[in-house]
């Protein structure tokens, strides 16, 4: 068989949060997204408002998903800071006000369920993952599928890479 013009990249992943499955998700699956923070130098009396610099500040990454079954993982992550009832039940606690984030983020693990081609990475480990903080999750009560979409933050931790101890949001492989 003959190779084609191109190689792309394509392939579904399953996720876990805290070791919970997150099932099925709607077609467009996870979403990573990067924001890359920075101060702009773009107000000079030379140049105007031309951006002529710029300060590298950080980035923030985040993973989004629209879950189709009402797994626990997606229930525990939308209860990260507390529930009432059991497990796979939807009965948020309104307590820990004013504790740190990561107290309650757990490991998000997306692991890719076609072989390396065609999907890379193989697999996406955020130690320090949590629901994000202001994001909005909304169901519909209705006759037809009820989706929960959310969104993840993922603050970044220690890990060792290549020997070196670094800082990242996640490692991949």
């Amino acid at each position: 068989m003959a190779a084609g013009l191109a190689v792309p990249i394509s392939g579904p992943y399953t996720a876990t949060f805290g070791g919970l499955p997150f099932g099925v998700q709607d077609d467009a699956g996870y979403e990573m997204s990067v924001t890359i923070q920075g101060q702009e130098m773009n107000e000079t009396d030379q140049f105007g408002m031309t951006l002529v610099e710029g300060i590298y500040r950080g980035q923030n990454w985040r993973m989004r998903n629209r879950g189709l079954e009402w797994k626990t993982g997606l229930l525990s992550a939308l209860q990260m800071f507390g529930q009432t009832g059991a497990a796979g039940t939807l009965t948020p606690l309104l307590a820990n006000i004013g504790d740190r984030w990561t107290k309650f983020s757990l490991p998000l693990v997306m692991t890719a369920i076609l072989g390396n081609p065609p999907t890379t990475p193989q697999s996406i480990t955020a130690t320090n993952a949590g629901i994000a903080p202001n994001s909005q999750s909304v169901f519909n009560g209705t006759s037809k599928l009820r989706e929960l979409p959310l969104e993840f933050c993922l603050i970044p931790y220690v890990a060792v890479v290549n020997s070196l101890s670094v800082q990242v949001p996640f490692t991949s492989t």
